[in-house]
């Protein structure tokens, strides 16, 4: 189906135009448009033709038809029949966009009756956006080249091997004076989205400038893995392509359409090549997949029956070809190329045009800011901002003074890079996806779990991870039911109040029960079906003993494969418990003297050897009994000998070592023989 926009600029003297106002002009117009159809119906044209507009002593004319004819001829007769003189005659192709709104233009001139009435008798109705059409597409028209000028284009691309031989063939002369049909369809292969279009163009061109499509207009339609196919609109947009062609993307992620579950996912498959088929000999297909992509490639063929295709697949270029293209690349954007434009290039490596593209995006960039417009060269660019950027928040700042958590230290920053680097390799092609970030934290009490996961959940909401950043703390009273039945509603209430943040669940071990089949059971079978439910919106942080968290994680096959990161929360030695008793110290106002800090370390190194020791909790319980021990011994003194530094110092006889710390020898209970 084709689309036509006529021009026809009147001839008027200065006198005659000057004379006639728009309302004559009008009048003119009504007149011409009730015969416009009618010459259209006796003349055999086989299409809708209309008057758009009068203005200023120019006629613009529309026309639909479904065959190819000689418009120009036509027109001539018609302005013939209608007594119009002309001084210039523009017959262009358009779009259906562009007909359409002149369409509507017409129904507002009053030159058609309703515009919709000829978009359904061409069954063009479907196609229109404003009646809930359900896919998304591009028109574009085709450029008339010479045989010459297609060649040289061809030459940019990496496709020699593939690429020219179909020119040949299609440059191939031939006896068929009208084009019967398309002998084969095409698979354009790369990741380059520039390489494609430009490869569609060369063949467009070339099959245009041969006769073998009527239609300069084409269609251009993308559809990804999981993408609702809507049958009825494609059908509709092939019909209105007929005589020219349809340009299908299918996007996916590089080799992602090699995967099981990625096949399944492109369940739109059969749908499409079933009316690709039915189009088969009046519309060209063209689809362009990435590279690498075999069984999606297999499963279209699968599909499309008796068709044939040609396939034009990039190639990878090496060493000197590499350059060239660089150098190509500088000479087209009237830039001279330096080292720089070389220096990624490494011997022996094969690149793709997107490769080379982006390798010249960032070169060029960068010397538009140094050398074309030398004024701007201490700008930072924005990737290297965004590679240089820190995590923010008061959060994070409180999380890295804290003493020692190597291991959890570790994990955050690997979650925060790991976001940071789909931000910053996004035009790399790293897919943006949000990461499984599922934890068990693993250690002794006092070891800081829960206070790291308070400040995770902030630190997660200040850099972007999570939407909301709040923490939601739980154990197994909150999450096992009393009763059958209560314990899955429970834990799917505790995933909702938690959404777009951490859920914390501690003493998780405490689900596990001495029999199969229990509450506990059904409880971990919830959260472990709710983690999959809410991977992109919720964290579930686990967090227990080490060797009962073991026993724990083993207990559902699915809940292992689920977590993403295993903290372990060692141990303080005693250099960081003392350290950590000065930080609470601080906290409080207080300053440890030297003293102080020796009677500790004695008190720290005993008390580490107790199997029973708190570490952090521990340390907060000395410092308040430092503090108490303090307040006594100020009360003691004589008031007005009491100094600011005074309340401010903890002294070393305000730790108290219990007589166990203190004792070398063992003492004995009982008897003893001399």
């Amino acid at each position: 189906m084709q689309f036509y926009k006529i021009d026809m600029v009147l001839k008027n003297n200065k006198e005659e135009e000057s004379a006639t106002s728009q309302e004559n002009w009008n009048k003119d117009g009504w007149s011409i448009s009730e015969n416009c159809q009618k010459y259209a119906d006796t003349a055999g044209v086989g299409g809708a033709f209309f008057l758009n507009r009068v203005y200023k002593g120019q006629y613009t004319f529309g026309i639909i038809t479904r065959e190819p004819y000689d418009i120009e001829m036509h027109i001539k007769n018609f302005a013939e029949q209608e007594k119009i003189n002309y001084s210039k005659l523009d017959i262009k192709e358009t779009t259906f966009a562009r007909i359409r709104s002149m369409l509507s233009e017409a129904e507002r001139n009053e030159y058609i009756y309703d515009y919709c009435d000829i978009l359904q008798e061409y069954d063009l109705s479907d196609l229109d956006s404003h009646r809930n059409f359900m896919i998304s597409y591009e028109e574009k028209l085709i450029l008339e080249k010479e045989k010459q000028s297609i060649y040289m284009a061809a030459e940019r691309y990496f496709a020699k091997d593939t690429l020219q031989p179909e020119l040949d063939r299609i440059f191939t002369p031939t006896n068929q004076k009208r084009p019967a049909g398309h002998p084969v369809d095409y698979i354009i292969e790369s990741n380059d989205d520039r390489t494609k279009d430009g490869i569609t163009n060369v063949i467009l061109q070339a099959l245009y400038s041969m006769g073998r499509i009527v239609n300069r207009r084409y269609c251009k339609v993308e559809f990804e893995n999981e993408q609702r196919f809507p049958k009825k609109s494609f059908s509709a947009l092939y019909n209105s392509c007929v005589g020219g062609t349809v340009v299908i993307t299918i996007k996916t992620e590089g080799d992602e359409g090699e995967s099981d579950k990625a096949q399944g996912n492109f369940c739109y498959i059969e749908d499409m090549c079933q009316i690709v088929r039915h189009y088969a000999r009046d519309v060209l297909t063209v689809i362009c997949l990435p590279k690498g992509c075999k069984r999606l490639k297999n499963r279209i063929y699968d599909n499309i029956g008796t068709g044939a295709f040609v396939e034009i697949s990039e190639e990878v270029v090496f060493d000197n070809k590499a350059r060239n293209y660089l150098k190509d690349q500088a000479k087209k954007a009237e830039v001279q190329p330096d080292n720089g434009l070389f220096t990624k290039l490494e011997k022996g490596h094969g690149y793709l045009a997107a490769d080379l593209n982006e390798m010249f995006d960032q070169w060029y960039c960068q010397k538009l800011r140094t050398d074309v417009y030398s004024q701007y060269k201490d700008i930072v660019s924005i990737k290297k901002t965004l590679k240089e950027k820190k995590p923010v928040g008061s959060a994070f700042d409180e999380f890295e003074s804290m003493i020692g958590l190597a291991s959890a230290k570790r994990v955050l920053h690997q979650v925060l890079d790991s976001c940071k680097a789909q931000k910053l390799f996004r035009d790399k092609g790293m897919k943006s996806e949000n990461y499984c970030n599922h934890m068990v934290f693993t250690g002794n009490p006092g070891t800081a779990k829960t206070t790291v996961a308070r400040l995770f959940a902030r630190i997660l909401k200040d850099n972007g991870v999570l939407s909301k950043g709040h923490l939601v703390e739980t154990g197994r009273g909150d999450l096992v039911g009393m009763y059958v039945g209560w314990t899955a509603p429970s834990i799917q209430k505790k995933f909702k109040e938690a959404s777009g943040g951490v859920l914390f669940i501690d003493e998780a071990y405490s689900l596990v029960d001495d029999c199969d089949g229990s509450y506990g059971d059904e409880a971990i079978n919830t959260i472990v079906q709710e983690m999959e439910n809410h991977r992109n919106d919720v964290i579930v942080i686990f967090a227990g003993y080490p060797d009962k968290m073991e026993q724990f994680i083993s207990k559902n096959p699915g809940l292992r494969s689920r977590i993403a990161h295993h903290v372990n929360f060692e141990d303080y030695d005693t250099d960081e418990l003392v350290e950590i008793a000065g930080l609470i110290a601080e906290q409080k106002g207080l300053v440890l003297e030297d003293g102080a800090k020796d009677k500790l370390k004695i008190l720290m190194e005993e008390a580490r050897k107790q199997p029973d020791f708190g570490n952090g909790r521990y340390v907060r319980n000395i410092i308040e009994k430092a503090k108490m021990a303090q307040g006594v011994r100020l009360v003691r003194m004589d008031y007005d000998s009491v100094t600011t530094d005074d309340v401010k110092r903890i002294c070393a006889e305000d730790i108290e070592i219990p007589e166990k710390c203190t004792r070398k020898e063992p003492r004995r209970i009982g008897f003893s023989v001399a």
